[in-house]
Parts: C-alpha cells; sequence; structure tokens
C-alpha cells in the first residue's frame, strides 16, 4: 500500500505562526528547528500508519508528539490525513 498523504490544514499553520510570533527573536530558529522537527515525525509516522493515533471523537483521531497534540482524519478512500489542529502542551482544549 502507498503512504498516505500528509495535508496540514489552516489552523495548524496559524498555531505554528502564533507560536513563532510568541517566543523572543533570538529564539525563533530554534523554535523553527523544533516544529521541523515535531513535523517531520508527525508526517513519517501517519503517511506510514494514519490509523495509528487514539480516537478522539467521531472520525478523529488525536497523534501526541513531544506534548504537542494534533487532531486529524485519515480519508482511506483518497488515502489522505488531514491535520486539522495543533495544540501546545498544557492549553485546555477539550
Amino acid at each position: 500500500m502507498k503512504n498516505a498523504t500528509v495535508i496540514f490544514g489552516p489552523s495548524v499553520d496559524a498555531a505554528i505562526r502564533d507560536m513563532i510570533d510568541y517566543v523572543d527573536v533570538d529564539s525563533i530558529p530554534n523554535v523553527i528547528t523544533f516544529l521541523d522537527l515535531i513535523q517531520q515525525r508527525l508526517v513519517r509516522t501517519l503517511s506510514l500508519f494514519p490509523e495509528s493515533g487514539s480516537p478522539f471523537q467521531a472520525s478523529t483521531r488525536l497523534f501526541v508528539v513531544e506534548g504537542y497534540g494534533f487532531l486529524y482524519e485519515y480519508h482511506p478512500e483518497s488515502n489522505e490525513v488531514h491535520v486539522l489542529e495543533m495544540k501546545a502542551p498544557g492549553m485546555d482544549w477539550r
């Protein structure tokens, strides 16, 4: 079976921008490196094992990387993983 395609939604992009805006300018390169590593791990895992996240609500699953929660849906008919939300550790979002 071909690896699933992982697609990040606009709210994930917004959460990443918010993180970058939140930190000191000198820390931005470190934050970008950290986020890149998280994204690589998420894409690698979900492309190989798209249903590996914990069931969350209805067809939505939760996958946690380094304390960051990612809500996603797997669409087997198109073999796509749609990452819907990224939540930082400690956020009350349920």
